[in-house]
């Protein structure tokens, strides 16, 4: 799924669960999930990553939970602690979408991306 996709994905979600907190904070909430999709995939079709190899350096490197704990890191910092709970769902739900289950990055090598995921 592009940024983009997960972007309108998420701010659907986010607005059916938390409308009054949507309304509210909608740019704020627009800018941060938009970073958040866009840090997850920034290594995704680049000039320098745009091989076969891309997806799998790609996943490697943000989809596992330590590439989710790192971004609720980062964004907590840019963002604050009340939004915290977003960062996190959103974050986790990227990695899900995106590969189907949530591993650790111990496990997410190339040998099984290619024998669990056809990749």
């Amino acid at each position: 799924m592009i940024p983009a996709d997960h972007a309108i994905k998420s701010f659907e979600k986010i607005y059916k669960e938390s409308p009054n907190f949507f309304i509210n904070n909608w740019l704020v909430i627009f800018k941060l999930i938009w970073e958040l999709h866009s840090w997850f995939d920034r290594f995704a079709n680049t000039k320098d990553y745009n091989t076969p190899g891309t997806l799998w350096y790609h996943r490697e490197q943000t989809h596992h939970w330590q590439g989710i704990h790192e971004a609720v890191r980062i964004f907590i910092c840019e963002y604050g602690l009340e939004f915290m709970i977003i960062i996190e769902k959103e974050a986790q739900q990227h990695v899900f979408d995106d590969f189907g289950e949530i591993l650790s990055k111990e496990n997410i090598t190339r040998r099984y991306l290619r024998q669990k995921r056809g990749w």
